[in-house]
């Protein structure tokens, strides 16, 4: 019998409940195009499926940790913040092609994932930085808050589009600058783990 944990089968790792979860927030994130299509007189459904996106994302999280505690093993460390992305990037491809709103707005509320590709790029591309770095993928709590900024954004987003976005702007702010320090908090963890990687080595050597 082959052991549990990180070396199941991959397809095998993500049938878990709370992958499956996680894994729902991308046809979610199709679902919230239509939604949104209703139009503004009809802002419970979007915000239906926003309800449903956000009760997944608690639910996945506390089920993986009641089960494996603080630090779940396999596929749902780096699967959780993946969907998060992919169904926040539907989100606001959806309110730009079907609302029409500003692009500026748009890339404050997404700056922490408008920065991350190029980071993501650079550290595949650079074998030394592999080597080196090790990338947690497991949300943290400021990367969690970010997000819930950036669902706040968007439910202002949906409900002022008569007042101009006067509300959105306040929300998109504070998404930007807490998708920031949740970078540099990512950044932070990932050279302490490299760290903590090479101090190991040294004492075995």
């Amino acid at each position: 019998m082959s052991p549990a944990g990180p070396r199941e089968p991959f397809f095998k790792q993500l049938l878990t409940v709370p992958n499956l979860l996680s894994l729902s927030r991308i046809p979610l994130g199709g679902l919230f195009w239509s939604a949104l299509a209703t139009g503004p007189s009809s802002a419970v459904y979007p915000f239906a499926v926003l309800a449903a996106a956000a009760a997944t994302d608690v639910l996945d999280g506390y089920l993986a940790r009641r089960k494996h505690g603080a630090n779940p093993p396999g596929a749902g460390a780096w699967l959780d913040p993946i969907c998060d992305k992919l169904f926040v990037g539907a989100v606001i491809g959806a309110l730009y092609v079907q609302r029409h709103v500003p692009l500026g707005l748009l890339a404050l509320i997404l700056t922490r994932e408008i920065l991350q590709l190029p980071m993501g790029l650079v550290y595949r591309v650079i074998p030394t930085l592999r080597s080196w770095l090790r990338y947690d993928f497991r949300a943290s709590g400021l990367g969690k808050a970010a997000t819930v900024a950036q669902f706040l954004a968007v439910s202002a987003l949906i409900l002022d589009e008569r007042f101009e976005h006067r509300f959105a702007y306040p929300m998109a702010i504070l998404a930007f600058a807490l998708g920031l320090i949740a970078l540099a908090d990512y950044i932070r963890r990932a050279i302490a783990m490299g760290r903590r990687r090479i101090h190991t080595e040294e004492r075995k050597a």
